[in-house]
């Protein structure tokens, strides 16, 4: 550490860091600067950190808003490990403005433009009329540029810029035409801009203009599968926080007087942990039935909670066929098997108090309120408590997340998920990215990796490492914990 300077700059204290964003590049460096803030002490100056960038000049300077060296150093690493990410996926780095993406986007459109009297067929499946390149030009010209701003840097857009721009697009000023000629757009009109910005927006992404994203405008429209949704989820201690709201809600719900209410809340009770403890589907646990679970003692375990594992046998019809997965939670099958009236083979798991299967929306009913019950997520406050908007898929996530933090071998939790590991890697890219900062802290003694935790009974989590002693389910012998033979499910 010191003063540093050369003809071009001069530095009033200067710390080499330990790392680069590859093999051939320098190590990133954190500065004061001597011509900046020159009316404070250099000890009460902002630090800045440089990273040299292959084939980008300069490389990126960036300010890191603190005066503290030990917390310039976490955070000029935490921005190393973003670049290193956004390199890896072509993205660029030095940020190109909205209006030069627009403008390469109509380019290539405009090249995709057949002939006045050519059709679709002969000029491809992605040409397109010049009557339609007119009108995406002018869609994006007068509503997307004029929202997101001409030069807004592009690699910084979200998602959630665009969460305000159908209300904006149905303001007055905002409509199409001239003076009394101007007409509030219809929802079919509005429904293929949305679709168009979702098209820029994915171009971007695969162009390097914008920063790979889980999720796409409007993906509250359900335009694409769930699986291509990124979901907002729970981190560790929100979970343990909203477990005991939960309980809250469970015990009231129990008092009700309504026999739908209570049975409605017991379901709901099990089911919220089974599915965190492994990452089902919504449609996956709808359609299981009895002979589709087995029952088997988890010896790994440390906690009494979770001294049952369940292997489960997904229906064929589901996303990824039949699969087997695996469930930290046997004792929550447990609890729904010893309070309901339907214990045969072919009767639902999750059903009603006559024995119909509940699919999900009733459980997404559950969670917003809409169902017979108090709604969960409004009795726990988990809006006001996160600022994130929860629904039952996001359970699923908390499986992935929490596996990924825990360092659960991405193989095992992809099989587990029914999905492969470069999509594991792909659609969680943001925790893998969370887990090399941790490692990376962990080399400097600043920060230790998460330990693997406990079990969802006591607000914390379990994951599956391993089984022994598998049941059958129709076997004769009875199991520890049961206390019931598995046999009677006819």
């Amino acid at each position: 550490m010191g003063f540093r300077g050369n003809n071009e700059r001069t530095f009033a204290e200067y710390v080499e860091l330990d790392i680069a964003v590859d093999d051939e590049s320098p190590n990133a460096s954190i500065y004061k600067r001597l011509d900046s803030e020159i009316d404070k002490p250099v000890s009460e100056r902002t630090w800045y950190v440089r990273i040299p960038i292959p084939n980008k000049g300069n490389g990126k300077r960036l300010s890191l808003r603190t005066s503290e060296l030990h917390i310039a150093k976490k955070k000029a690493i935490q921005k190393i490990v973003n670049i290193m990410s956004d390199l890896d996926q072509g993205v660029d780095i030095c940020g190109s403005k909205v209006q030069k993406m627009i403008d390469e986007f109509l380019s290539k459109k405009l090249s995709n433009v057949r002939p006045e009297m050519m059709g679709k067929k002969e000029g491809g499946s992605n040409s397109i009329t010049k009557d339609r390149y007119d009108n995406i030009k002018g869609k994006l010209k007068n509503y997307f540029v004029p929202f997101i701003g001409a030069n807004t840097i592009a690699t910084n857009l979200k998602p959630k810029q665009f969460d305000e721009w159908e209300d904006w697009r149905r303001k007055e000023e905002n409509w199409a035409g001239v003076g009394k000629k101007k007409v509030e757009p219809a929802q079919s009109t509005i429904g293929d801009e949305i679709t168009l910005f979702r098209e820029v927006f994915r171009w971007g992404i695969k162009k390097g203009f914008i920063r790979p994203s889980l999720d796409l405008p409007f993906d509250d429209h359900n335009f694409i599968e769930d699986e291509q949704v990124s979901r907002d989820t729970w981190e560790l201690d929100e979970w343990n926080e909203f477990l005991k709201r939960e309980c809250d809600w469970y015990n009231l719900e129990q008092n009700s007087e309504n026999p739908v209410r209570i049975w409605d809340s017991f379901i709901a009770h099990q089911l919220i942990r089974i599915c965190a403890c492994s990452g089902l589907r919504p449609k996956e646990w709808s359609l299981l039935k009895w002979k589709d679970v087995s029952i088997f003692d988890n010896e790994v375990s440390v906690d009494e909670d979770d001294k049952l594992g369940a292997e489960m046998t997904t229906h064929p019809s589901t996303k990824t066929g039949q699969r087997q997965a695996y469930c930290t939670g046997g004792i929550y099958f447990q609890n729904i098997f010893q309070k309901t009236k339907f214990k045969s083979k072919n009767d639902w798991i999750f059903s009603d108090l006559e024995g119909n299967r509940l699919d999900p929306d009733w459980f997404s009913e559950i969670f917003n309120g809409e169902g017979k019950c108090n709604g969960l997520m409004d009795f726990t406050d988990q809006y006001k408590l996160t600022g994130k908007h929860l629904v039952p898929y996001c359970l699923r996530h908390f499986y992935a997340s929490q596996s990924i933090y825990n360092e659960i071998p991405e193989d095992i939790v992809a099989d587990n998920m029914g999905i492969t590991s470069t999509r594991l890697k792909r659609s969680y890219k943001k925790c893998y990215n969370r887990l090399r900062t941790r490692r990376l802290f962990s080399k400097t003694g600043s920060q230790v990796p998460i330990k693997q935790m406990r079990t969802l009974g006591t607000g914390q989590y379990a994951f599956f490492t391993g089984i022994s002693k598998q049941k059958d389910p129709f076997s004769t012998e009875k199991s520890r914990k049961l206390g019931l033979s598995l046999s009677a499910l006819k």
